[in-house]
């Protein structure tokens, strides 16, 4: 469990007079994107490099003062690093409707570049919020296992949602067609590796959102 202290580190945005005082260094441009899709920022450099270990590497041989440095993050998608803004300075995670729940899944892997856990839970608490009442659809979980790594816990949340819709009833043939998600194979072997683990097939993932938290506490994080 996170203590007081550990709470204040991980926290986003520029709520405290301490971190006030990081939007008084120089900014530097991170572009994001590939060709007409590219979208740039202008950022306070203290304020990337107090969340991200990844900025810290990248800006490591840059002169304190320059204006002239720019960042460049070709591979990933300009919509979730505005998430990733959004949470820097606010704090908070709100995206579009009509961009739910890709983007969110593609800022949760954003935040495992950027190094970035608290973000990565804060993320997680949106997409935990977005399905409360509906399963993910085929192309999400697609999506999860194509931009995800093995044993992650964005991975874990997909198969746990699975197992707890079906339990539930909650899921219906328009929202995830069993059939094409058994055909993504990792997917398939997550979804029998969990059936031999009979005590947790069926974890609610709502009241055991936790589970999926690296950082933050998950009561004091959900999105309401």
């Amino acid at each position: 469990m996170s203590t007081a202290n550990d709470d204040e580190i991980n926290r986003g945005g520029v709520c405290t007079s301490e971190r006030v005082r990081l939007l008084q260094d120089t900014v530097v441009s991170v572009r994001v994107g590939r060709g007409q899709d590219i979208e740039s920022w202008s950022l306070h450099r203290s304020l990337l490099t107090h969340h991200s270990p990844y900025f810290v590497a990248g800006l490591n041989d840059t002169p304190r003062r320059s204006t002239l440095h720019t960042i460049k993050l070709p591979e990933d998608d300009p919509d979730a690093f505005a998430l990733f803004v959004q949470w820097l300075y606010t704090g908070r995670i709100a995206a579009r409707r009509d961009k739910l729940p890709d983007v969110v899944c593609h800022a949760w892997v954003l935040g495992e570049k950027l190094q970035c856990p608290a973000f990565q839970d804060r993320v997680m608490c949106r997409l935990l919020a977005c399905h409360v009442s509906e399963a993910l659809n085929e192309d999400t979980v697609r999506l999860i296992y194509e931009i995800s790594p093995p044993g992650s816990r964005l991975r874990a949340f997909a198969v746990d949602q699975f197992f707890w819709n079906r339990a539930e009833n909650t899921s219906v043939p328009q929202q995830i067609g069993v059939a094409g998600v058994m055909a993504v194979v990792d997917f398939n072997k997550d979804l029998l590796e969990r059936l031999c683990d009979i005590d947790t097939v069926a974890v609610n993932p709502y009241e055991d959102g936790m589970r999926y938290m690296k950082v933050l506490d998950y009561g004091a994080g959900k999105v309401k």
